[in-house]
């Protein structure tokens, strides 16, 4: 439902933030990536993720769009609630979670508060070559790419096939293509 807020950071502390957005405060809660990258005042733009149940709401924010992502990611782990998912996004950065996950690296995620050893079977069982890329590690990163990928995402296809789909579709394109073309060209590769 919300995409992000940006607004005037009223409150920041560790475990949520207040932003002031045209004189309504939003209250958000962050990992402590965010915490520290949040500015002690100023204007901040946090992408945001809304949960909604019988007798809450509650507005998580991130930082970057990949802290996102991977969070959304985390939340989609069977018996992995939100409170659980930013406690891990809080204690390691999203490459060395990524890299785990990728190598099966279940004694890491037992260091982490509130993580044992089944909770670090399933995240590498459930998300391993599932978590997205570093956009450093795509050759083509560029606005268009991330557009593409996005879009083939929302009609249902797994992230790492949109990306495939794409860098594919890119190959045969001269230059810059409107995102348009790209799309309709990756669907012919997934």
């Amino acid at each position: 439902m919300y995409d992000y807020v940006s607004g005037r950071v009223a409150v920041r502390k560790p475990a949520y933030a207040v932003i002031d957005v045209g004189g309504v405060g939003y209250r958000v809660e962050i990992s402590l990536s965010t915490y520290e990258k949040l500015p002690r005042e100023g204007t901040v733009k946090l992408h945001t993720w809304l949960r909604v149940t019988e007798d809450d709401h509650k507005l998580y924010g991130f930082f970057t769009e990949r802290e996102r992502e991977l969070f959304l990611m985390l939340v989609g782990v069977q018996q992995l609630g939100p409170a659980k998912a930013l406690a891990i996004l809080s204690s390691v950065t999203p490459d060395s979670l990524s890299r785990a996950i990728e190598e099966g690296d279940a004694p890491f995620f037992k260091r982490i508060k509130g993580v044992g050893e089944k909770i670090a079977n399933r995240l590498i069982v459930e998300l391993r070559g599932k978590l997205p890329r570093d956009a450093g590690e795509d050759e083509g990163s560029t606005s268009t790419t991330k557009d593409a990928v996005s879009a083939l995402v929302t009609l249902g296809y797994d992230r790492r096939q949109a990306e495939d789909a794409v860098r594919l579709a890119q190959k045969g394109l001269k230059g810059e293509a409107p995102v348009e073309e790209v799309i309709k060209r990756s669907l012919n590769h997934v």
